[in-house]
């Protein structure tokens, strides 16, 4: 039990990036790379069921520290999207998973907004990684379809406008005063790209007739913050491997649901020649982030605590 106690926190959202990526690829007609991830996702938090009993303390530290506390989303992320994997098999208990990891997100968001924003913000801790609270609880519409629950998935839309269109461009405004040029934290700029993909997904998802010049409007900034990450993977990667490489999972992993949704949404609307384009940008989108899903992962696995001892000879 005591090796539970040094389990990274940013591998949940790495889990919560694979899982969607497997997502993906189910929609692609491969479901064993879904099967397979979900169970390594279920193994995971398990686990972290485990470190949060046994070592309540070393948790409890981690979350009174900005950073990691805004990484913690990536549990009740995970547990929604597990309790859709589940749905299927059992209504009643992937239901209940997934009210558990939403209502969990929403008090979670709640005391995350309270303690950085309300009662202490500061510029310095005010970093990307914050997305994964902020706009994490649109994970629920994402997966959440078959639960039916309109009025909660619409609240969420309604809320998540919030992180993409308002939060985003103060966050780039900080990162353009107070630039984040090295450490860690860097590799935070690619979870840029989760808000608005996050939006994008949810909004048509929720919404039978979802206004058009919104997604206009999101999905090119989306493509924009894509080109940025992918343009700076080569400093990216310079980095030796750290936890804050859980930067680029999740976020790449989502911008792929979105462009695919945008595929469906614009040959819906009568832009086949733009739905042609934005499926090979999801062709490129799906080759580049499975790769860098993988090394990530692969680098966490060596990290857990039954390899880490022959990772530490």
């Amino acid at each position: 039990m005591q090796k539970l106690k040094n389990i990274a926190v940013p591998l949940l959202p790495t889990m919560v990036g694979v899982a969607t990526l497997s997502n993906v690829w189910n929609i692609l007609g491969y479901t064993w790379i879904r099967h397979i991830s979900m169970i390594a996702g279920i193994a995971i938090l398990l686990l972290y069921i485990g470190k949060i009993i046994f070592h309540f303390s070393t948790v409890k530290n981690e979350y009174s520290q900005v950073v990691p506390a805004s990484l913690y989303a990536g549990f009740t992320m995970l547990t929604m999207i597990i309790g859709s994997y589940l749905f299927p098999y059992s209504n009643f208990f992937g239901k209940l998973l997934w009210s558990i990891g939403l209502a969990l997100h929403t008090i979670h968001l709640i005391l995350f907004i309270y303690k950085n924003v309300v009662k202490n913000f500061e510029w310095s801790s005010f970093v990307p990684s914050w997305f994964v609270t902020l706009a994490g609880i649109m994970v629920s519409t994402v997966i959440g379809g078959p639960m039916n629950e309109p009025i909660i998935g619409c609240t969420v839309v309604v809320y998540g406008f919030i992180p993409a269109f308002i939060v985003v461009p103060i966050m780039v405004y900080r990162l353009w005063k107070y630039p984040i040029s090295d450490g860690p934290l860097f590799m935070t700029k690619a979870i840029l790209a989760a808000p608005t993909s996050l939006f994008v997904v949810s909004y048509i998802n929720v919404f039978d007739n979802p206004w058009p010049i919104l997604l206009y409007i999101i999905y090119p900034v989306l493509l924009l913050t894509l080109i940025y990450i992918f343009i700076n993977l080569p400093k990216f990667f310079s980095f030796a491997f750290h936890p804050g490489f859980a930067g680029l999972t999740f976020p790449l992993a989502i911008a792929c649901v979105a462009s695919n949704k945008m595929i469906g949404f614009l040959a819906n609307q009568g832009h086949e020649t733009l739905s042609n384009i934005v499926n090979e940008i999801f062709g490129i989108q799906v080759y580049l982030t499975t790769a860098i899903i993988s090394f990530v992962l692969f680098k966490f696995i060596m990290l857990l605590p039954c390899f880490s001892k022959q990772v530490a000879k």
